[in-house]
């Protein structure tokens, strides 16, 4: 019981991990194999100025939540956002499950 329960927390660590790091590896596919469309997030309309920091942050958040990548219509980056949408979920259902079965073995 044990086992699963460190199990549960440890698969939840590892897509929290992979939520968090899957926007860096979409964002260099994207300037690598698409810089038009990556030229399109970071581009603020004002000449001269491209989007950083927190500003280039919140438009790939933006991105990542439309169906923008998915009509792109690349397989290997369609996975990689699939990979990152449905971490989350699987963490917290993994982490979930462990307080769940903490809770159970108190009782």
């Amino acid at each position: 019981m044990f086992v699963v329960y460190i199990g549960l927390l440890l698969i939840g660590l590892a897509c929290f991990l992979l939520h968090a790091l899957l926007p860096f590896r979409i964002a260099k596919r994207l300037r690598q194999d698409y810089p038009q469309h990556w030229q399109v997030i970071v581009d603020t309309g004002v000449s001269g100025q491209s989007a950083r920091g927190p500003q280039l942050w919140l438009r790939m958040q933006a991105v990542l939540r439309s169906p923008a990548i998915r009509a792109i219509g690349d397989a290997s980056l369609t996975r990689l956002w699939r990979s990152w949408r449905y971490s989350q979920w699987l963490a917290w259902g993994c982490w979930i499950a462990a307080l769940a079965m903490q809770w159970h073995s108190r009782a």
